[in-house]
């Protein structure tokens, strides 16, 4: 009789397993044919759809919080800190910033007018991530203005953003 027991709990075990791999077939199964979407087990256990695509395009991208950090927190207080300062130096400071704002704005350079048609502050994330590291590598290195200057200026030259207009 021990025997006799010991074989229907493995058959249970079995069935079990055999259903558990089941269900995890199904899901597979299921997860295969939704492209861009990742399917998710709530809480609840109900199997739910999540739009992969956009969470990954839109949640690096658009996060308000870490473009105003990047911006002013690290952009321009590194800037503001390790800049020349004085009035002397205010048309140096405004060669950086033309560049580093030329490349933020990907290519808006400023008129004549005063006023350049986009805004360094609103651009892409990944830009400014790009331009903070540069900064950093400038003030790392202990390197000049004219350093920045040209750094700045060969990166807005290898993407096309042209001449100043100013």
């Amino acid at each position: 009789m021990a025997k006799n027991e010991k074989d229907k709990d493995e058959a249970k075990r079995t069935a079990k397993q055999l259903a558990d791999e089941q269900e995890k077939l199904d899901i597979l199964a299921r997860a295969g044919n939704v492209k861009g979407e990742q399917l998710l087990i709530s809480p609840a256990g109900e199997v739910e759809r999540e739009n992969e695509l956009r969470q990954f395009a839109l949640g690096n991208i658009e996060d308000p919080e870490k473009k105003f950090d990047v911006y002013y927190k690290g952009i321009g207080r590194l800037l503001l800190a390790h800049l020349p300062k004085g009035t002397q130096n205010k048309t140096a400071r405004n060669y950086i910033y033309e560049e580093k704002n030329t490349y933020l704005t990907r290519g808006k350079r400023i008129k004549k007018d005063g006023t350049r048609g986009a805004d360094g502050r609103m651009g892409y994330i990944a830009d400014a991530e790009e331009m903070l590291k540069i900064i950093m590598d400038w003030i790392m290195e202990n390197a000049t203005m004219v350093d920045l200057y040209n750094k700045l200026r060969e990166l807005n030259v290898s993407k096309g953003y042209g001449t100043r207009q100013f």
